[in-house]
């Protein structure tokens, strides 16, 4: 039998010997994905562990090792006040992501509506529903794969947003026809020419539809800024994530597309990150 805290040591051995930046805090966190206990339920049991349940962890190790992303194995991703499913098919959300919610989130009007295009795992459309109950939320997703994690977390949060099957902005009720509030997406962004740049466990692993923008990172972008002039009322709001080296190219794109009040705003690394503009 093993002590749960000697296979963390065991299992950040091999998670730092294959480069993993954060090992131990990743073999803590696949050896309570091994035992289905948190922390501190191991810490209050005193568990000792089978050969069986160390065998598993070492095999999500290896798998970790290998280059899979941690959010895969575990199945799961923590954005700010919710826990989602993921897996295969869909882009894992990022801690960045969080700060475009909040960016949306300060744009909605008491009652307003929203629609998250793209939304992947639903991870923007479901967090500010969370946290404003009042508004009406829209979520639109093109792939198939991601959606069903879009409709496996509604469903298990019981979070109610409208989930819609539709690129960019197809198949946003047409009464919603310039009566939208907020239009936010974390849209692909990245060019073709930073593939390289990519972690590896991000680029074997997460959808290339949802990273990958065509030669300059811009296209998708340059499509919704268009699509949204359609559907947001006067004086709505158009949220996007973007790449650190986007921001004035972008910024650049909505206001030749005649949005006013178009500001970047950078990320708690003093990144661009943002990029929003008023319809007129």
């Amino acid at each position: 039998m093993t002590s749960p805290f000697d296979l963390e040591r065991r299992l950040a051995e091999v998670l730092g010997s294959s480069g993993i930046e954060s090992p131990a805090a990743e073999a803590r966190w696949l050896v309570e994905a091994a035992t289905g206990l948190d922390r501190e339920m191991l810490l209050m049991t005193k568990a000792r562990l089978d050969e069986g349940v160390v065998a598993a962890a070492l095999e999500l190790t290896r798998r970790r090792a290998a280059g899979e992303p941690l959010q895969y194995i575990t199945g799961l991703a923590g954005f700010r006040r919710l826990v989602l499913r993921v897996g295969p098919g869909v882009l894992v959300p990022r801690p960045e992501t969080e700060e475009v919610a909040g960016r949306a989130m300060d744009r909605l009007p008491e009652d307003g509506v929203l629609v998250d295009v793209g939304t992947g795992s639903g991870a923007i459309a479901l967090a500010i529903k969370d946290e404003r109950p009042d508004a009406r939320v829209l979520a639109t997703e093109v792939s198939p794969e991601a959606m069903r994690w879009a409709e496996t977390n509604r469903e298990e949060l019981e979070i109610g947003i409208e989930l819609i099957d539709g690129d960019l902005l197809t198949g946003v009720p047409s009464d919603l026809t310039g009566e939208i509030d907020v239009v936010v997406s974390n849209p692909p962004y990245v060019s073709e020419s930073d593939r390289s740049s990519l972690p590896v466990d991000v680029v074997d692993h997460e959808p290339h539809e949802a990273l990958f923008a065509g030669d300059n990172g811009i296209s998708v972008i340059e499509r919704l800024s268009r699509e949204a002039l359609v559907w947001l009322k006067p004086n709505g709001w158009l949220v996007l994530e973007i790449g650190e080296t986007m921001g004035e190219a972008v910024g650049d794109l909505l206001t030749d597309e005649g949005y006013a009040s178009v500001h970047v705003h950078r990320d708690l690394a003093g990144r661009d990150r943002i990029v929003e503009g008023r319809k007129t």
